[in-house]
């Protein structure tokens, strides 16, 4: 596929089993390898692409839902996962990213020193999940209301506010994997822990702006 194409064709949302389907973890040791040979976005959805929207979900949430710091990183991702939240939304199957994203270096090398916490935690949900409740991970309702959580969690995740960033991307991390594995109980506490990610969010945001406008009071005042 040529890099320049700017529309990655996917495979349908949540991605139909193949005969031998690589796990997760495999993926991700590829991805984030230090001799990656992907060096732009387009090239690491291209890469993805032939796996599964969840799968490229999982990937730009991973990085920033680890407690540790990937700076700059949770804004630049939250760009294409929003775009993936939209596309849900209408209902779409393919990822699309600007040119300019598209275009945009990706550093796998600098993120290659999370990669053993990344593992570990994929390696730990994969020992728990599996296919439960898959109509309702499939289902045309639930499908709508993921595309708005979605699209919510990542305009928190772009924000540059200390305490917006992890939290959001953890419960598009969990959305991703029960996607991928059709897991409905895992699906669900995905909904739950991203409900309260973005009412703490939100907290944040409401407490920052109270405090910078009492503090503006007090200066003027």
């Amino acid at each position: 596929m040529n890099a320049q194409q700017p529309i990655e064709e996917v495979n349908s949302f949540p991605s139909p089993e193949p005969a031998v389907r690589r796990k997760l973890s495999d993926i991700l040791g590829t991805v984030f390898s230090e001799n990656s040979n992907i060096h732009t976005y387009g090239e690491l959805v291209d890469e993805l692409s032939h796996h599964g929207m969840a799968v490229v979900l999982i990937i730009f949430s991973i990085p920033s839902a680890l407690p540790i710091p990937a700076a700059g990183y949770s804004t630049v991702l939250s760009i294409p996962l929003m775009v993936i939240g939209l596309r849900v939304l209408l209902g779409k199957d393919t990822v699309w990213l600007p040119e300019k994203m598209r275009n945009r270096e990706f550093r796998a090398d600098k993120l290659a020193k999370l990669k053993r916490a990344m593992l570990k935690l994929v390696l730990l949900i994969e020992k728990f999940s599996k296919p439960r409740y898959a109509a309702f991970v499939k289902s045309s309702s639930t499908r709508i209301f993921l595309g708005l959580l979605i699209c919510a969690l990542s305009v928190s995740m772009a924000l540059p506010i200390p305490g917006t960033n992890t939290l959001p991307a953890g419960g598009i991390f969990l959305i991703g994997f029960s996607l991928l594995e059709d897991d409905g109980i895992l699906l669900v506490l995905g909904i739950l822990y991203s409900l309260v990610a973005l009412t703490l969010s939100t907290l944040i945001i409401w407490f920052g702006y109270e405090i910078v406008k009492a503090t503006i009071h007090g200066l003027i005042g």
